[in-house]
């Protein structure tokens, strides 16, 4: 149940600033009943729980707003690729897998990078790591997948296949697949990786959960499909169920959305529908990415994963049924064609109830970026990748730099700004987030001053990209993303005064709890109250220091 809370001691933010002369938050059945100074509260009730926030910060609870729920609980248990030096350790790391799990069906795994890789992945390597069953390894960016001869013929695909629309086999000089898959054709491989998973997804689902509320995440904009959607709904109206969720629907369900009548918005305070979600083209890491200009020092301008002509009628469609629109679109010739489709929808761009979006923006013309913001279009932004994609960014679009990952240029011309992970890509992890979006900063410091530093955001600006705007991008606003009179109390209380700790630092923060609707979520085991940086925050433990009533 809801129960009745005071946090105290706290530095308050909230509606894009710290609130002055207020060190206190009241909670009342599960929402807010004050937030002032501690001095002028009335007595508290005996029974009442007080937090004491030791001088740190206290924010209404973060947003993540774009991840992939399901598809990051499940790569929990897969096979971690990230760092991994060459194809051949990668084909190693397999071999120890498949002798670990000799009953598993299947050897999915993540992350695997080949940039600056002395040799190249193929399914030759694989095949001898694991001849039996299928492998499947998605790249860092999930765009694509590296495959051995046993996942080929389990996916079906033959000697010559062809490549789906918005899709490409990598081939030998003989055309036939090397193993290695992108954009469109991964599909069938990830079905297959589903198919042949052997855990339940439920425990996994619930340990993702913790993993959010240890990271002071209280709510989600998820982009995935049908077996997501119906996991979600059975956890919605469990009770105690605590995480919000704005579910985006897929492009393959849009005909039976308008079919059913179903519009954006639909839906409660726990689980509501989103918007469709397109793909405009692929990534900056598999040069996929569609750009105006081609790629510095490699050429090629990526791929166009929708005809311009059929995203433009895809997006009116659901527009006049009453469905926002979310399109993946990275390359500014995307971003691009994106802009003009919402263009060309006219007045149907008003009829959903939720605004429409453009995920990623990694790089845009400021023509572009001006008619978004015109068009009243939310741009939904990782800061992390960023920080991740440094090395790439500055060495295929390095002259054209000053355009890349514009959170600021976005902000400047009054557009909405929404940060997210893209889990499983990054980690869902805010205050890294933060992090990058105000210095432009990997974690060692690098570059010196930030990379293209112009694009920094102040920290009020970060936290309201995770917390108002994310909120007011779901229809939630403004019962959820502040900390106001008659709000859900949805809040975090951190172990530092974020605006004290010096902004290199700010990935070091953590929340020492969270609360939900009223309920502790999750404590930090032996938290030092406000006092210290932290380390990574352990789950289910003691936190904060409490007051006896």
């Amino acid at each position: 149940m809801s129960r009745s809370l005071i946090v105290r001691n706290a530095r308050v933010w909230t509606g894009g600033a710290p609130v002055p002369g207020a060190d206190c938050v009241r909670v009342e059945r599960g929402r807010i009943a004050a937030v002032g100074a501690w001095s002028a509260l009335p007595p508290r009730r005996p029974g009442v729980e007080v937090l004491d926030a030791r001088g740190a910060t206290v924010t209404p609870g973060l947003c993540d707003a774009h991840l992939h729920l399901l598809a990051w609980a499940r790569s929990l248990d897969e096979l971690d690729l990230h760092g991994a030096s060459s194809a051949a350790a990668c084909a190693a790391e397999v071999a120890a897998r498949a002798r670990a799990r000799p009953a598993a069906r299947a050897i999915v795994g993540r992350g695997w990078d080949p940039h600056d890789w002395p040799d190249r992945p193929h399914r030759a390597l694989l095949d001898a790591a694991c001849p039996d069953r299928p492998v499947v390894l998605h790249a860092h960016d999930f765009h694509a997948v590296w495959v051995n001869g046993a996942a080929l013929a389990a996916a079906g695909v033959g000697a010559r296949p062809e490549d789906p629309p918005g899709g490409r086999f990598e081939r030998d000089a003989d055309g036939a697949p090397d193993g290695v898959v992108r954009e469109h054709a991964v599909r069938p491989f990830q079905a297959l990786a589903d198919a042949l998973r052997d855990a339940d997804d439920g425990p996994a689902l619930e340990a993702a959960v913790a993993r959010l509320h240890a990271a002071g995440v209280t709510a989600v904009h998820d982009f995935e499909g049908r077996d997501a959607f119906a996991l979600l709904a059975a956890r919605a109206v469990r009770r105690g169920a605590r995480l919000r969720v704005l579910a985006q629907l897929p492009h393959a369900a849009l005909d039976a959305a308008l079919a059913l009548g179903l519009a954006s918005g639909v839906g409660d305070r726990w689980l509501r529908v989103g918007a469709v979600k397109l793909f405009a083209d692929g990534t900056l890491g598999s040069r996929t990415a569609a750009m105006l200009e081609p790629y510095d020092g490699a050429g090629g301008t990526g791929m166009d994963l929708l005809p311009p002509e059929v995203l433009a009628a895809d997006v009116r469609r659901a527009l006049e049924g009453g469905l926002a629109v979310a399109v993946h679109a990275i390359g500014d010739r995307a971003v691009r064609h994106v802009v003009d489709a919402f263009e060309s929808a006219g007045a149907a761009l008003a009829r959903p109830a939720l605004p429409s979006r453009v995920e990623h923006v990694q790089i845009a013309h400021p023509a572009d970026l001006a008619r978004l913001a015109r068009l009243g279009l939310v741009a939904s932004m990782q800061p992390s990748h960023c920080a991740s994609d440094l090395p790439l960014a500055e060495r295929y679009w390095g002259s054209r730099r000053a355009r890349c990952y514009p959170w600021r240029a976005v902000l400047d011309l009054g557009a909405a700004l929404v940060f997210g992970s893209d889990a499983p890509v990054e980690p869902p992890d805010p205050a890294a987030g933060l992090h990058a979006a105000v210095t432009r900063q990997r974690r060692d410091g690098t570059p010196a001053g930030g990379w293209v530093p112009e694009q920094r955001v102040s920290l009020d600006a970060a936290l309201a990209a995770y917390t108002e705007a994310p909120a007011r991008a779901a229809g939630w606003w403004p019962r959820v993303g502040a900390l106001r009179l008659g709000a859900d109390a949805d809040l975090v209380v951190w172990n530092r005064d974020l605006h004290a700790l010096p902004p290199e630092r700010l990935h070091a923060a953590r929340p020492v709890a969270t609360v939900i609707a009223g309920e502790v979520v999750w404590r930090a085991e032996g938290s030092s109250g406000g006092t210290g940086e932290g380390g990574a925050p352990r789950a289910r433990a003691a936190g904060p220091r409490r007051e006896a009533p």
